[in-house]
């Protein structure tokens, strides 16, 4: 089919014209839902004939998932099929607003602090056993408990009590208001799971069961994932496909040559040098644009000279984002100084300063180094961007003196290596947040189960807190103005930019939408048109 087919944007000034009733008694707590805001656009198919069910969707994605128990991992590539498998109470929507999942309605305590759901009913997990409220104490109470070492843990950390009245209702009782615990719940590492699967061998990491529209068929590492149309899935008349093969090509010309040549239907993460040139290819549609990703530089402050302050500023004051972001996404993208983009509700409003490498080595110049200092900066071989990133710090680096060597891994060992603190620098990547406290609560505060920076701020710690217990938007954003610049001042990180990021399309795949916070998630409403 040679006919070109535009994508269709959806301005985010519409996004509070949505219709909040599908919130369903949520309506209390629209103030503090994530929303981004002004110049965002989100991009979905153009309108299409009917779906029709059958045929299997072939993807090609960028990395390996390395683990498949959604409570033991929060690598994206891993998120990519836990999405398509498992499910949570909650889902988060391609404009960012919590939708019901396995709970079909809420309400929520005037003190913010109760939350009852009520689950759906007859959904089944994919081994035939009814889902019942049992179920969603025994997996929040697994990310809970210190012995899974779920890096999940944070986003229930929260939570004083989960009851259950019946098989049908869940009441999660909170500590203190949280402003985003609806979007924590939405987050695919809270997915509910069944106990006697876990049981039997301890953990997930070898088959996956789920409630989702697609039920775990092979996982083949480094090579591919299948999987299969779940036949009793709750929501009527999904999944359209048959199944889905993903398909793991981490090489970027590859993936491109396999959508051109038919090979696959669909690939994550277009590479940013091809960008253009597939936009002029009438057999290729490119959904998306922005998405709410992170690139950054992390400190390990447990080892010295990255304990001292005057260290991390002198190399925040050195790094130029502008060739960072030409060689890592071939200029598509836009430099962070904050957490966040200027769109989003919560963005950061300075000004990004001018690189200076002398006052860098001025800063320098008060720092003991030891003889032949060489840090070792991690980085990911499996996502180009990434290892291109890390190229230009290493030279940015040695400008101001400072001789870095990349250290290049694949995903489980990157992963391992950051998390355990076996790092001096990291180039770290995140494929998407939907709420600003997610990063900041879970990497930056001083107890925060990912805070691999070792990082510690009481005043931080406090605003936090404080944005937590704030419903009102414009307050909790004044909030987070004040908690990005003590991060910039600090450097415990050093952000880098944000990347826009499409999926490609080959020319029979339908009802295909770009997710603003990444991910697959919409493969349950794709059908491929014969």
């Amino acid at each position: 089919m040679s006919q070109r087919r535009v994508a269709t944007p959806l301005s985010f000034e519409a996004v509070d014209a949505i219709d909040r009733r599908r919130l369903v008694a949520a309506g209390a707590a629209l103030a503090a839902i994530p929303i981004l805001g002004r110049d965002h656009e989100t991009f979905a198919q153009g309108a299409t004939p009917a779906p029709v069910a059958g045929g299997i969707l072939r993807a090609g994605v960028q990395g390996d998932p390395t683990e498949l128990d959604p409570h033991l991992t929060v690598l994206a590539a891993a998120g990519l099929v836990i999405e398509l498998v498992y499910e949570g109470l909650v889902d988060v929507g391609p404009d960012l607003l919590p939708q019901p999942a396995l709970a079909e309605q809420w309400d929520i305590s005037a003190d913010g602090l109760t939350y009852t759901f009520a689950l759906r009913p007859d959904v089944t997990f994919h081994n035939g056993r009814v889902m019942t409220s049992a179920d969603v104490i025994y997996s929040i109470e697994r990310i809970r408990n210190p012995e899974t070492g779920s890096p999940s843990a944070s986003y229930t950390s929260g939570i004083a009590t989960v009851e259950a009245p019946d098989d049908a209702t869940v009441v999660i009782t909170l500590t203190t208001p949280d402003a985003s615990f609806l979007s924590k719940l939405g987050f695919w590492g809270v997915a509910i799971v069944p106990r006697e699967e876990v049981e039997k061998t301890g953990d997930l990491t070898q088959t996956m069961v789920g409630t989702g529209p697609f039920t775990f068929t092979e996982y083949v590492p480094n090579t591919q994932v299948v999987l299969g149309r779940n036949e009793s899935y709750w929501e009527a008349g999904k999944p359209y496909l048959d199944g889905v093969e993903l398909s793991i090509v981490p090489e970027d010309t590859s993936r491109t040559a396999a959508l051109v040549s038919g090979t696959v239907d669909l690939i994550e993460q277009v590479p940013h040098r091809d960008i253009t040139t597939l936009q002029a290819n009438d057999a290729v549609v490119l959904a998306g644009e922005r998405t709410t990703n992170l690139r950054w530089l992390v400190f390990n402050l447990r080892r010295p000279p990255f304990d001292n302050v005057d260290f991390r500023r002198a190399v925040a004051t050195a790094i130029d984002r502008g060739p960072i972001i030409e060689a890592a996404v071939f200029g598509h993208g836009e430099p962070l100084l904050g957490l966040f983009p200027g769109a989003f509700w919560a963005g950061y409003e300075g000004e990004i300063p001018a690189p200076d490498p002398d006052a860098a080595q001025a800063l320098l110049a008060g720092v003991t180094l030891p003889d032949g200092f060489a840090p070792r900066l991690l980085t990911w071989a499996q996502y180009g961007f990434l290892s291109n990133t890390s190229v230009v710090v290493q030279e940015q680096l040695r400008q101001i003196g400072i001789e870095a060597e990349i250290d290049a891994q694949e995903n489980g060992i990157y992963i391992t290596n950051f998390f355990s603190g076996n790092f001096d620098i990291a180039v770290m990547g995140a494929s998407g947040y939907l709420d600003p406290n997610e990063w900041l609560e879970q990497s930056l505060k001083t107890d925060g189960t990912n805070n691999a920076a070792g990082y510690s701020n009481p005043e931080l710690d406090a605003l936090l807190e404080e944005g937590l217990g704030t419903t009102d938007q414009a307050a909790r954003a004044a909030i987070y103005q004040q908690a990005q610049q003590i991060i910039i001042d600090d450097a415990p990180w050093i952000n880098l930019y944000t990347s826009n990021t499409f999926e490609g399309l080959g020319p029979n795949v339908r009802g295909f939408e770009h997710m603003l916070s990444g991910g697959f998630y919409s493969l349950r409403g794709v059908w491929l048109e014969e």
